[in-house]
């Protein structure tokens, strides 16, 4: 008889939680697991979960911000539960972690695990707002059965912090499936060491978790120092028109390149000659993963997370939060063009050492069939 699995995200969106989300459920056994998705409709990953086949289950009332809807998201979460009699129940991310997690239990799901992609606590927060979501992390490791944490960082502060019991706790990297590692693989093979212009390029969601407003504005620094670097930073979100209007403002337009989202990743990928992730916070981004499989280099704020993906092997950490820093390491880097490849190289041999695919599903269905 098949297992009834429920995955439950908060946003309808395609980035980096929702991919990891995917990539586990492309390597399910269709005649072993019986998949459903619930999240709030009307995105790509509703079409994604529907073009696949899977079952989707809309939450409209769905929202990030703390709301008076989530009391009713957690009674449908709960009734859901009680309906379909889920064998499993796989939760992403906090708010749908804590929501998910209590309703599942409630409802007697013999199984609940919990992928959290990061932490929602991180230094730039005011005290008390740390200190509660840490409390908010503890109660939900009461309600699963295995919390699986994407580095190890975070694994060794939530047990160190007595925030889950270490029995719980387990890291399995971000992984790309097979196909898309493949393709972008390929372009490690095209490279060439760029000779007089650089193309220095992201994909992220403009948010302040990516810390875009700074980035763009040591972009638009180095852009005035240089006249051999371009940028291009590929994505949406909400503070994407206020990047514009920053580029517009310093008529910059045809050297930082603000295109909005583009669904290829590895066509992004081909234009750059280093990657870069100037985040403020992170649980493993796909990102990087993917700009190190496609034999870039990497740029990346010297976060924990971002240190088990970057080092000086196959790229630079840059402090965080310090534009004039990474003003300078950017202005260095474009005189590094000797080490491009070297590093490129490292890049893609790390990924497939930490970020084995392989791995990753041996590891979730293992959680899955209660053998780890």
């Amino acid at each position: 008889m098949k297992k009834k699995i429920l995955h439950i995200q908060l946003l309808p969106l395609l980035s980096g939680v929702q991919n990891v989300m995917l990539h586990i459920l492309q390597g399910l056994d269709p005649g072993e697991f019986e998949v459903y998705v619930a999240c709030k409709p009307g995105g790509p990953l509703e079409e994604e979960i529907r073009k696949r086949g899977y079952t989707f289950l809309p939450l409209p009332l769905f929202v990030r911000p703390v709301s008076a809807w989530d009391t009713i998201i957690l009674v449908q979460l709960y009734f859901l539960c009680r309906r379909h009699r889920f064998d499993i129940v796989h939760t992403h991310s906090s708010k749908p972690g804590l929501l998910g997690r209590l309703a599942a239990r409630l409802a007697g799901v013999p199984l609940v695990i919990h992928t959290g992609h990061g932490a929602p606590f991180h230094p730039g927060q005011p005290l008390w707002l740390q200190r509660a979501y840490m409390l908010l992390e503890k109660l939900g490791a009461c309600f699963c059965d295995r919390m699986v944490f994407v580095n190890h960082y975070h694994r060794k502060y939530y047990t160190g912090h007595k925030l889950i019991a270490p029995a719980k706790a387990v890291t399995i990297y971000n992984a790309l499936n097979p196909a898309l590692q493949q393709e972008i693989e390929q372009l490690s093979a095209d490279r060439k060491t760029p000779v007089d212009m650089v193309t220095i390029g992201s994909v992220l969601r403009f948010s302040e978790q990516k810390n875009v407003v700074m980035t763009v504005a040591a972009a638009i620094k180095v852009c005035r120092a240089r006249k051999d670097v371009t940028f291009s930073f590929i994505g949406d979100g909400e503070l994407l028109e206020l990047c514009r209007k920053m580029v517009n403002t310093n008529c910059l337009q045809d050297r930082i390149l603000l295109p909005g989202w583009h669904n290829d990743t590895a066509v992004q990928l081909a234009g750059f000659d280093v990657f870069l992730l100037y985040s403020a916070y992170e649980g493993l981004p796909m990102s990087i993963i993917e700009a190190m499989f496609s034999g870039l280099p990497v740029i990346a704020s010297g976060i924990p997370a971002n240190a088990e993906l970057v080092d000086a092997d196959n790229g630079w950490l840059v402090p965080a939060g310090r534009q004039d820093l990474l003003e300078a390491a950017l202005m260095k880097i474009i005189d590094d063009k000797v080490y491009y490849a070297q590093k490129g190289l490292y890049s893609r041999n790390k990924a497939r050492e930490l970020c084995s695919y392989e791995k990753f599903l041996r590891d979730y269905l293992g959680l899955y069939r209660g053998e780890r």
